[in-house]
């Protein structure tokens, strides 16, 4: 029985390795590489500190540090959750750290929101709705944004209201990941993790390539749960890695988690 340890050693090796050449991203958009930096935002349940993030603006495939960094962020007994993206900046938004993934920001009652995000939001919608200042493309990209929105709107969840108003906003797709973490007397208290998938068909004669792209598979087993690319699981899938079946255009895992026990819950939210 393959340990965490040994699938996710097989799953960053592959997401390196699809940064690198990506055959989805090139039919679909004729680019072949993730190359606008990396990061990642790990946690293990019963560890009392705060969720470890690591940003990068060199591409993960080149980056001399990306190896070792993962390959020593899991510590600890708990159960680990993480979410890990290499980026592949949309055409004409910023590349710098605040809009490297995973991108930040707090709801009103102090708990933290991560999120990564693969495909396009409307920025400039977004902005109008939170009324930002001249010169925030400048800075900012469609990830940030939505992230900022989205955690200024959530109470003490995210609910499937929330992510269909986020949705509303797409422009191409929300291949997503959310995370949020909440405190009780500045200690963890809850996990909350919605991760899945969703694109706009364009009836361009392109939307076969699309479903190919952001397809997004759930690969479970042994008290595992993966979430993984198209492209990790056709072109580099780990030896390792468990049964995987693909999300349906629209459809999101909703994992509530004690940050104590690790014990979790999951809803299914199927959103078109």
């Amino acid at each position: 029985m393959p340990s965490i340890l040994n699938v996710r050693e097989g799953v960053v090796n592959g997401l390196i390795k699809a940064a690198s050449n990506d055959p989805y991203g090139e039919r679909l958009y004729g680019e072949s590489s993730h190359s606008d930096g990396w990061g990642f935002v790990s946690l293990v349940t019963g560890n009392p500190t705060s969720p470890l993030m690591f940003k990068s603006l060199k591409p993960i495939y080149l980056d001399p540090l990306s190896p070792k960094i993962l390959m020593g962020a899991h510590e600890g007994q708990g159960t680990l959750i993480e979410m890990i993206h290499a980026r592949a900046a949309s055409t004409g938004t910023p590349k710098n750290i605040t809009s490297t993934h995973p991108v930040y920001s707090t709801t009103n009652t102090g708990h933290e929101v991560f999120m990564v995000h693969n495909g396009s939001f409307r920025r400039d919608d977004l902005a109008r709705y939170l009324n930002l200042g001249p010169g925030y493309g400048a800075s900012y990209n469609d990830t940030f944004i939505a992230n900022l929105a989205l955690a200024g709107r959530v109470g003490d969840g995210i609910t499937v209201g929330d992510l269909k108003w986020l949705l509303g906003y797409v422009k191409t797709g929300a291949n997503l990941g959310i995370l949020m973490v909440k405190y009780m007397d500045g200690r963890l208290s809850e996990v909350q993790l919605v991760v899945g998938s969703y694109y706009v068909k364009a009836n361009d004669g392109k939307d076969g390539a699309r479903d190919d792209y952001y397809r997004l598979y759930w690969c479970s087993g042994n008290g595992i749960n993966v979430y993984a690319s198209s492209t990790i699981v056709n072109y580099y899938r780990p030896v390792n890695l468990p049964n995987c079946t693909p999300l349906r255009n629209g459809e999101y895992h909703s994992y509530m988690v004690d940050a104590n026990t690790g014990k979790y819950t999951r809803e299914v939210w199927v959103l078109s």
